[in-house]
Formats: C-alpha cells, structure tokens, sequence
C-alpha cells in the first residue's frame, strides 16, 4: 500500500494528478488478509509472481470467497490462463490483464481471453482500461501473449546483428 501510496503522490509532485484527486483514492484504498474481505467485490486482479502454482491456489481462494459475478484477472506476463484457472469451475471468468511496468504510467495494457472467456468480462475488461486512460489490446492466451512476442523478436534480432559484428551502439540507435 506505501508503494501505491508513494506513486500517487509523486504524480501529484509532478503535477500529473490533483491533491483533491489522489486523496480520494487514496481513500478507497484498503489492505486486507482475509479473502472473505472479497465477498462483495465485482473483480479481483492477482498481481504475485510468475508461478503458476500459486496463481492456481490464490484463484481457487478467491472463487470460494467472491461473488458468482467477480471477474479474476491476473497480471501474468506469460502463464497460460487455462493453466491457471484448471482448478477452478470459473474458467469463463477468468482473464489476463497485463499491465506494463510502471503500470501507474505505461498506458498499454494486455487484455488476454482464452475460448472460455465469457464475451462479456472481455467487453467490462475494454471498457475497464478505458476508464483507467489504458490502451488495451485483446489477444488470444498464446505463450507470451502478444508484446513478449514482439519484444523477443527485437531482441533476437539484435543479438544476430551483434554476432554478426554490428556496433552495438548502432544497434540501439536502430532498434
């Protein structure tokens, strides 16, 4: 919560985000332990590390706790949603929202669906990112997603043109 705390204010510093603004949220923040605290909200989204193990245990947690309604987002940049929701019965709920670092900055988010996707939490996840001033991108669960994928291939791409004796620092201007 400090983290959040800290990027709130220093958008206010930069002038990016009004005081009045950024106390209001602030108060609307609130930290808890407790998965029943999650008993009356209408999405949750998981944001640990990338271990599927984990995701799949903190997904299970949350269908016992939220309503039949909430949408389970996570933050995964590369797990398989099937994979992660499999010990569920809530697959048409689950969704990938993948946030770019910092995601209080970056604008771009990945809204990732699977075949059993509901159209609808698709649909509230667009309009989701738009009311957050996100650009959002739907693409398919597919290993990477779709930035990974473009990224990597830069980055391959660079690696050849280094073997191959290219400056790197030519390479970075290009790239």
């Amino acid at each position: 919560i400090k983290l959040i705390e800290d990027n709130i204010q220093g958008l206010v510093a930069k002038g990016k985000l009004a005081q009045d603004k950024a106390t209001n949220a602030l108060s609307l923040l609130r930290g808890v332990l407790d998965y029943a605290e999650f008993k009356d909200v209408d999405m949750v989204i998981e944001a640990v590390f990338e271990n599927v193990t984990l995701k799949q245990t903190i997904f299970c947690e949350m269908e016992k706790s939220c309503p039949p309604h909430c949408i389970f987002a996570s933050n995964t940049t590369a797990i398989d949603l099937i994979a992660i929701g499999e010990r569920t019965n809530s697959q048409d709920r689950i969704i990938g929202t993948h946030f770019f670092s910092p995601a209080h900055i970056m604008p771009l988010v990945e809204i990732i669906r699977t075949n059993m996707t509901s159209p609808q939490v698709i649909l509230d996840l667009i309009t989701l990112a738009k009311t957050m001033k996100k650009v959002p991108i739907v693409v398919h669960n597919c290993t990477g997603f779709a930035v990974s994928r473009i990224v990597f291939t830069y980055t391959q791409s660079a690696h050849l043109l280094a073997n191959l004796g290219i400056n790197v620092f030519r390479i970075d201007r290009v790239i």
